[in-house]
């Protein structure tokens, strides 16, 4: 089951509204200010989860008047705004409870790049449940790997997220990794947190083939 996350950070309409079109989406989820993106985006959200501290008000009322009405079957999760984890982590929370095996999340990069950071980190959510979690945005496709989860993945070169594809150390080593198929292959290294070592590869063959025996490791897809 494939859930699309829509959170509230930077919002491109013309990119989101492509995107969406190339994945076969199973349940939407919108999250706080997200709400206002997924009504841009004319989808049907199946759950409203946040604090909705930043959502328009008169949006927010109008999916309320609609879940009354019975004209929309969704659910509304409201939050304190003072809480122990953000609007998204309780999004993401909420799509592995619901038995998710992939998440995209739209909307999580911009700015404030505390919430980048958080939302990086979200990521480790899924990931330990093996479910592929991404985070997309126009420039960039993000993915947690981990020994605890996946442990392996490949990135096809046909459908790959621009011209780069870099690693880079969550845990404070990655032992075991390897990478086949690359313009800078690896076999059993080990990469540790703070080296820019496995920035800017290529995938040069029909697949990049990804391996962590030991550790976590952000996988960025970038395009200029």
């Amino acid at each position: 089951m494939h859930v699309l996350i829509v959170t509230g950070g930077k919002f491109d309409y013309t990119f989101s509204k492509q995107y969406i079109k190339t994945l076969s989406i199973d349940k939407v989820f919108a999250v706080d200010r997200g709400l206002e993106y997924v009504d841009q985006l004319n989808l049907q959200p199946e759950w409203i989860i946040g604090d909705f501290d930043t959502v328009n008000q008169t949006i927010l009322k109008k999916y309320e008047e609609m879940i009354e009405n019975h004209k929309l079957a969704a659910v509304i999760d409201r939050h304190p705004a003072r809480k122990d984890a953000s609007d998204t982590e309780l999004a993401v929370e909420k799509a592995v409870k619901c038995g998710a095996t992939h998440i995209t999340i739209l909307a999580g990069t911009g700015s404030r790049l505390d919430h980048v950071f958080a939302n990086l980190n979200v990521l480790w959510l899924a990931e330990k449940e093996s479910i592929l979690c991404q985070l997309v945005d126009s420039n960039n496709r993000i993915q947690l790997l981990s020994s605890q989860g996946r442990q392996n993945c490949k990135i096809s070169k046909e459908t790959q997220w621009g011209k780069y594809v870099s690693f880079i150390a969550m845990s404070e080593q990655v032992k075991g990794f390897t990478l086949e198929g690359m313009a800078y292959p690896l076999d059993d290294a080990i990469i540790s947190q703070g080296s820019s070592l496995t920035v800017s590869n290529e995938i040069e063959d029909e697949y990049g083939k990804i391996t962590v025996k030991e550790g976590n490791v952000w996988i960025i897809e970038s395009r200029d």
